[in-house]
């Protein structure tokens, strides 16, 4: 007979305080150590993942003039980012609605994009808004997030099934969002993104726990899982996703520096009702469980397959030793952190802001003396590749699964059935 709960029960367990709710981090741990862990033993389990999520924007609207007296705002940048107004005109009423694209880069601020903006705004900090109206007038204005009457994160292709390794098998160096610096030639180094056995549609993939109306942490934030994203198809599912800034963590967001640019980084949390036994074999017991693609990085061709588990092996934390800095007359790594998570006294890295820090690696690839983080290395065609590069925070993703797990708990976070079933195209076209 197969074992089976729904949902009022969770929740009524959850109101007694009996319900055993775990994060994927937890499970995996706990089945390493040799403990047999069943449907009776877990209510609900928490995903998470953390990585360069470019698909998101922020969609606002605020007040810039009085009303009746311009007719409508044609053109409006924030931090100098462009942003999109409309679609609604607001004629007369002095109030814009507007898109800001989370890529977007600052043609007035120096590597800043949409995500940095997005994170400066839930950090209360101010910011500068140029505005022209359809007469001619241009309007500047200070403003916080607090001063807006609609301030929402949506993302239009996230939590996508994990992602890939890439490889470059070219002969020459090339700069992409897949590398901090230039990527090396010749299948030297690897990279990869993806949070592996933590990742929400992993443990979910028949979808049967969470659907259209499904509510979701954005950034620590509640929000909700709109249905499937842009791109999607069976073998990587995404999701669509809205939520307000209000709310939202600052060290789950921000920009991301690559050799081609700024990426800005996103985190979605999401919950698995253990409804049934077939939802709880469904969850993943390991990294090894997850494939992981390695990919070429031009032409995307595929040229080998490894697992989570060649990457992820519970090392997830980068460790720095500030005595190894001390001993340095110049910093050779200053400028090179893609979050500038390094906080600097008397021109030397002193400690590492930890909201900002991706434990991405890129600093241990240059003074492995100070920074300590085992990045792995993969064998490809006879030879060992090191990884030089995370693109996805783990570490910030067992963050995440840990706070919706303490919602879970405290009765701050609502347990909902879908209103709707996701559908996925079988390929894309």
């Amino acid at each position: 007979m197969v074992k089976k709960r729904n949902l009022s029960e969770i929740k009524k367990k959850i109101q007694d305080g009996t319900a055993i709710v775990i994060t994927v981090q937890e499970l995996i741990d706990q089945i390493s150590e040799g403990e047999k862990v069943q449907f009776e033993d877990v209510d609900v389990i928490t995903t998470a993942t953390k990585g360069l999520m470019s698909g998101i924007m922020g969609v606002f609207s605020f007040r810039l003039s009085p009303p009746k007296t311009l007719r409508k705002f044609t053109e409006v940048s924030i931090n100098g980012i462009l942003a999109y107004p409309g679609p609604c005109p607001n004629e007369y009423l002095g109030i814009v609605d507007l898109i800001v694209y989370g890529t977007a880069q600052s043609k007035t601020q120096e590597n800043y994009c949409g995500g940095s903006l997005f994170r400066e705004l839930v950090e209360g900090k101010k910011i500068e808004i140029v505005a022209r109206s359809s007469e001619g007038e241009e309007i500047k204005k200070e403003m916080t997030l607090e001063d807006m009457q609609f301030a929402k994160l949506m993302g239009t292709r996230q939590a996508i099934k994990n992602y890939n390794a890439m490889i470059n098998c070219e002969t020459y160096k090339v700069d992409t969002i897949f590398s901090c610096q230039p990527f090396e030639p010749d299948k030297t180094q690897i990279t990869f993104s993806g949070c592996g056995a933590l990742n929400p549609f992993q443990n979910d993939p028949n979808f049967e726990s969470f659907g259209v109306g499904s509510p979701i942490l954005v950034n620590g934030s509640i929000g909700y899982l709109m249905g499937p994203g842009t791109r999607n198809y069976l073998e990587k599912p995404n999701m669509m996703t809205l939520a307000p800034m209000l709310g939202m963590r600052p060290e789950y967001m921000g920009a991301f520096k690559t050799s081609y640019g700024l990426e800005p980084i996103c985190s979605i949390a999401a919950p698995i009702p253990i409804l049934n036994e077939q939802i709880f074999n469904s969850v993943v017991k390991s990294d090894k469980d997850v494939q992981l693609t390695i990919l070429s990085l031009v032409g995307r061709e595929k040229v080998g397959e490894i697992t989570y588990g060649d990457v992820w092996d519970n090392n997830f934390l980068m460790k720095f030793n500030s005595n190894a800095c001390k001993k340095c007359d110049k910093c050779k790594i200053l400028d090179i952190c893609p979050t500038n998570a390094f906080i600097i006294e008397n021109g030397i890295i002193s400690a590492i802001d930890r909201t900002r820090c991706f434990n991405c690696g890129t600093c241990v690839q240059l003074c492995p003396d100070a920074f300590k983080l085992d990045l792995k290395t993969i064998e490809f065609e006879r030879k060992e590749i090191p990884i030089v590069l995370r693109q996805s925070d783990r570490h910030g993703a067992i963050k995440l699964a840990e706070q919706l797990k303490a919602m879970i708990l405290k009765g701050n976070f609502p347990l909902k059935n879908p209103t709707g079933e996701l559908d996925f195209a079988e390929s894309v076209k």
